[in-house]
């Protein structure tokens, strides 16, 4: 859905193949995902005998791995960013998907009970300082194996680098190496599980910016003064920050646990504070969303080394923090863009290969939604660069696109395109329901496919 454009093709030849046929064959296989419905199956994909062939040989070679492909995506976007003249600092966000393949008899250990089947994958995607997805930073395939079930507890006392939670601090030292390559300052944004001291103190010994959803509700006493205080529940931040009697309103965009955005009236205030174990002083934003009944109403404590001195600045904080879930489209591109839980092989190694060399087209598919939105006047032409498909997509807009899309949108534009793919899939109309899901989107896109494959079948045949 995207053209080779100077991002993604830097990402590509940064892919460490050491073999000029490994490198000829992957440009054949992402050409075909580039131009396909990458939700298909590889055997409907690679229609040609060999093509197929080529590419399983491919994907079962012992020296490519998925190491290989994320180590080019990173040396990519260290080059894309050295290129660039706007030395803003980029946003790196830290989120963890989990993977089900219950239908499969191949072992992958367990995500969260027992008797499932998968494993954990935990994601670091890079945006520019504009919001658009760049690339995938970081990733890092976590196997929970069977018989460690049960024994958390077992792992409490141990350091944070025996951990599972050691992901945080992998994709922040994956965040400092890139700042040290690039000179690029970066923001790592992560939720409520990445609240961890040593993840913290991390982050402000090598001068890395994070923006961290609270879990913990820290004291600003020493554990000498606890036992000094009556109430010791008035130095709790979340009461502090509560209680505050300077906050603003603001109006905000939220969203509700399915993903649609609403406009609210919130609460915000900010305080600086210094906890122990922390080595630095960190400030935090409070955002509450108003008129909404207790345990209801969305709320984020927002931990940040950000330097804040007004309303306005936190405010920017909030609006930062929100981009987050920029990484919740990419796991639904990865889960329905690329179908990775349907893919079938017959080892941990050929899946985690296949998900590697996936995750490319997955942020070609986010960064197309992103491009529609943000540059959505830009003709459609620059994410379809193929002649038969602009032909066939404008015969079919007489069609589905109903008056009021003309209305919203230029003909054979970016937002067109969108509009049209939306229609497709069952989409009632920008209008009443705002942009098209992802869902909704590939349902569209598959059809245009299935219609493509037939009407360039009928130009042969001509």
């Amino acid at each position: 859905m995207v053209n080779g454009e100077r991002c993604i093709a830097l990402q590509i030849a940064g892919i460490p193949f050491n073999h000029s046929y490994r490198k000829f064959r992957y440009r054949q296989v992402i050409s075909v995902l580039q131009s396909s419905n990458p939700s298909l199956s590889f055997p409907h994909l690679f229609k040609d005998q060999h093509q197929l062939k080529g590419f399983y040989r491919l994907i079962n070679n012992k020296n490519i791995t998925h190491s290989t492909f994320i180590t080019g995506y990173q040396a990519g976007l260290i080059e894309y960013s050295k290129e660039q003249t706007n030395q803003a600092p980029w946003i790196l966000i830290q989120d963890t998907m989990l993977t089900d393949f219950s239908s499969r008899n191949l072992d992958l250990g367990y995500t969260q009970a027992l008797h499932t089947n998968g494993f954990l994958l935990h994601h670091g995607l890079l945006l520019d300082d504009s919001g658009t997805p760049l690339g995938l930073l970081h990733q890092q395939v976590i196997h929970r194996e069977r018989n460690e079930f049960g024994k958390a507890k077992l792992f409490r006392q141990k350091k944070i680098t025996e951990k599972e939670s050691n992901k945080w601090l992998e994709g922040v030292n994956t965040g400092i190496s890139f700042s040290k390559s690039t000179g690029r300052d970066l923001i790592h944004i992560m939720d409520r599980e990445a609240d961890i001291v040593e993840v913290i103190n991390q982050c402000q010994q090598n001068k890395q910016y994070f923006i961290i959803r609270a879990r913990h509700d820290r004291s600003r006493l020493s554990h000498k003064q606890r036992w000094k205080e009556e109430e010791v529940e008035k130095f709790r931040m979340f009461h502090a920050m509560r209680s505050a009697r300077n906050n603003a309103v603001i109006k905000r965009n939220l969203r509700n646990t399915k993903g649609h955005v609403y406009e609210a009236d919130c609460d915000i205030h900010y305080q600086h504070f210094r906890f122990r174990g922390i080595e630095q002083d960190v400030s935090c934003v409070w955002v509450k969303e108003k008129n909404v009944a207790e345990g209801q109403a969305a709320e984020w404590f927002l931990l940040t080394n950000l330097p804040i001195h007004t309303i306005k600045e936190a405010e920017v904080i909030a609006e930062t923090y929100a981009k987050r879930w920029t990484v919740e489209d990419y796991h639904k591109c990865y889960k329905t863009g690329c179908n990775i839980e349907k893919r079938q092989f017959d080892s941990r190694k050929t899946i985690t290969t296949s998900i590697g060399l996936l995750a490319l087209t997955a942020v070609q598919l986010l960064r197309s939604r992103y491009f529609a939105k943000q540059h959505e006047e830009d003709s459609f032409e620059e994410i379809m660069p193929d002649n038969d498909e602009q032909k066939l997509a404008i015969k079919l807009a007489r069609k589905y696109l109903k008056p009021i899309d003309h209305q919203l949108c230029k003909p054979e534009t970016t937002l067109w395109w969108l509009l049209l793919l939306g229609r497709m899939g069952g989409h009632q109309g920008m209008k009443q329901k705002g942009l098209p899901g992802w869902q909704t989107i590939w349902k569209g896109y598959a059809h245009f496919q299935s219609l493509l494959e037939g009407y360039k079948h009928g130009i042969n045949s001509t």
